[in-house]
């Protein structure tokens, strides 16, 4: 598990890149020091039936919360943005493909949504992914084996849009956890 105090450093540099005074360079060396306690964090025996991940809780307050989850081999997630939070992905083990969309109108229409695919990339233990925006959405793809990822939100996350780009529909998710370990 990851210890107290390396959680109150990194509150502390969420703080300081939400008020414009830090970098999202501290929020990285964070998730980098703690990527080797985030690979032993237990699966969760329950999971959603909507999804072949599993999200566990590991600390929340009002600022920020810090999430593992677990991916079975070869599932994905919807293409997503993040409620408005900042966040960051760090591969702790495995393999993780992200697909990389750009929201292209305005969000006016509710259920609308245009996106068009931007590019693509393979993150191995240690890659770090940033979402600073609900612009820039992401697909997260495990490849062929168990992979296990660590979640910084700068806010917590209590809903998100999903998106279907070939119906061109954008659709509210409300998160959940299938496990919570935080003290």
């Amino acid at each position: 598990m990851i210890a107290r105090e390396p959680i109150s450093e990194l509150a502390e540099s969420l703080r300081r890149v939400r008020t414009g005074e830090g970098s999202t360079a501290e929020v990285v060396r964070w998730l980098r020091a703690s990527s080797d306690a985030a690979a032993s964090i237990p699966k969760p025996k329950a999971c959603d039936p909507h999804r072949n991940y599993t999200r566990t809780l590991l600390f929340k307050n009002e600022l920020f919360e810090i999430l593992a989850l677990h991916w079975n081999p070869n599932c994905t997630s919807t293409i997503h943005d993040h409620g408005g939070a900042l966040c960051w992905l760090s591969v702790a083990s495995g393999t993780m493909g992200v697909e990389n969309y750009l929201r292209t109108d305005n969000g006016a229409s509710p259920g609308y949504a245009s996106i068009v695919l931007e590019g693509r990339e393979e993150l191995t233990p240690g890659s770090i992914d940033h979402r600073q925006d609900d612009v820039h959405l992401h697909r997260c793809m495990a490849r062929d084996c168990e992979t296990i990822t660590l979640h910084v939100y700068a806010r917590p996350i209590e809903r998100f849009h999903g998106f279907d780009a070939a119906a061109q529909r954008c659709f509210e998710i409300t998160s959940t956890y299938d496990a919570i370990l935080s003290a």
